[in-house]
């Protein structure tokens, strides 16, 4: 930019500069709120550190920041420094489900039905979505806000397979882990099959 638009007694430069710390401190702000376990887990300065290396490798493209973030949970996987957090990533995209799905407007009959055997309907809360980790990530994310160092040291640190429906209630956002047969019907509902092709789907 042109100097004359920073006449005073420091430098275009040095203006900018602070222009540019606001943003990258609202930035990481912005994810931070998403990501609150995350920040937690990592400490203020290091979430800050991985936040401004996301935002300048992949910079807002609106001024909305509510829905920014959404690659965020892959950039810190393997972030330097985090090698005795294998989990880290996985929480990251389990907090962005979570803040994603309390942005939306709870429809309550919005959600699919299901005809199944005999007549019955299944009727699904909307917004609903599955959510597939490798690590327990939500008695992670509990253990975490609750500080409770006990539950952390003794979760398993190898990665298996975990299933969750996650949904917006008036209340707020529902978290109920699945087993797979029934993350795979929930899926297969929410994809649009019918009674028979989801419980096919499920077997």
């Amino acid at each position: 930019l042109p100097e004359e638009l920073f006449a005073g007694a420091h430098s275009a430069a040095v203006g900018l500069r602070v222009h540019r710390n606001t943003v990258l401190g609202t930035i990481s702000n912005a994810l931070r709120m998403s990501h609150v376990a995350v920040d937690r887990l990592v400490g203020e300065s290091f979430f800050d550190r991985m936040a401004v290396d996301y935002a300048r490798a992949t910079p807002p493209r609106a001024p909305q920041l509510d829905d920014y973030g959404a690659g965020f949970a892959a950039f810190i996987s393997g972030f330097p420094g985090t090698a005795a957090l294998p989990y880290l990533g996985e929480l990251a995209r389990f907090e962005w489900q979570l803040a994603r799905l309390g942005r939306l407007c709870v429809a309550p009959e919005g959600g699919p039905r299901v005809i199944l055997e005999g007549g019955a309907q299944l009727h699904f809360a909307a917004p609903l979505c599955t959510h597939a980790a490798r690590y327990p990530v939500d008695e992670l994310r509990r253990a975490i806000l609750a500080e409770d160092t006990r539950a952390l040291a003794a979760m398993d640190p190898e990665p298996s397979e975990h299933h969750y429906a996650l949904w917006r209630a008036v209340g707020g956002v529902t978290v109920r882990a699945l087993s797979a047969p029934s993350a795979r019907f929930v899926g297969a509902a929410l994809a649009g099959a019918d009674g028979p092709a989801a419980l096919a789907a499920a077997e």
